[in-house]
């Protein structure tokens, strides 16, 4: 949720101007990889920027992706990949199904691409665990026309770059972004340095549940809160919530949720 969100202006000014710079609107296709450690924001940063203003303006279809439940190689992951892509885009699911024959996967590719041919769009791989051949350089740097059975051997055939799109990629592995978007689109998420970023961050998630709680038991442990989300968003959120469900109980509970999740 946007107002949930704090800390990330320059960092989402960052990612807008590689994202919705001049060549995206020239043809071509864009890419952006947003790394960084776990919990420290990436998925929070693309979902800033899929629903930004801009990018509703300027782009249709926007599809996301989440790869984090395909996280083992093989071709039914490919498969998975294509089918989430293609129900975004509308095809029925009794036709998405029937894509399985001897060249299913090639068939599905190619039906992405039909389904892309002629649009701007905009499409999020959130959570990319795979290094895998398959899925590199998706914006076309190395590619040629597919013919034949060939439309299955990578992703980036179902991509065409001719209206000029945008793929984001996010991932804990820089290896995984970079094989899919080169290493000069690279933005590295850092832990965030302002502390009072994750107290709004805590202090967002702990209101949330409007339940009556001790606002004063809270704001007297506010260093050791700070301290004890280590700059990560996602352990601000976290910490809320659990304080909101813990003082519900013996005021007691909290400074032991507190010590479990150092």
């Amino acid at each position: 949720e946007e107002g949930t969100v704090h800390g990330f202006d320059q960092q989402l000014a960052e990612l807008e101007s590689m994202a919705f710079g001049a060549e995206c609107g020239a043809g071509g296709l864009t890419g952006v990889g947003i790394v960084g450690m776990g919990g420290v924001g990436k998925t929070a940063l693309a979902q800033l920027v899929f629903n930004s203003p801009r990018a509703r303006r300027r782009f249709f279809p926007r599809i996301w992706v989440c790869l984090s439940r395909t996280a083992c190689a093989g071709a039914d992951v490919r498969k998975e990949v294509l089918q989430s892509m293609l129900m975004a885009l509308g095809l029925e699911e009794e036709v998405i199904l029937s894509m399985d024959g001897g060249n299913g996967l090639g068939e599905m590719v190619f039906a992405v691409h039909e389904q892309l041919k002629g649009k701007r769009y905009l499409v999020v791989f959130d959570d990319v665990w795979n290094v895998d051949g398959w899925y590199a350089d998706v914006v076309g740097r190395r590619n040629a026309s597919p013919t034949g059975e060939e439309w299955g051997e990578r992703l980036a055939f179902g991509l065409p770059k001719e209206r000029g799109g945008v793929v984001v990629v996010t991932s804990r592995l820089e290896q995984a972004a970079e094989t899919m978007v080169g290493k000069s689109s690279l933005h590295r998420v850092q832990p965030l340095a302002d502390g009072e970023s994750c107290w709004a961050i805590f202090m967002d998630a702990f209101s949330k549940e409007r339940r009556p709680a001790d606002v004063t038991t809270v704001n007297n442990m506010k260093d050791e809160i700070i301290d004890t989300c280590g700059g990560l968003p996602s352990a601000a959120k976290t910490l809320g919530d659990i304080f909101a469900r813990s003082l519900s109980s013996p005021a007691s509970t909290s400074s032991q949720e507190l010590s479990k999740n150092r």
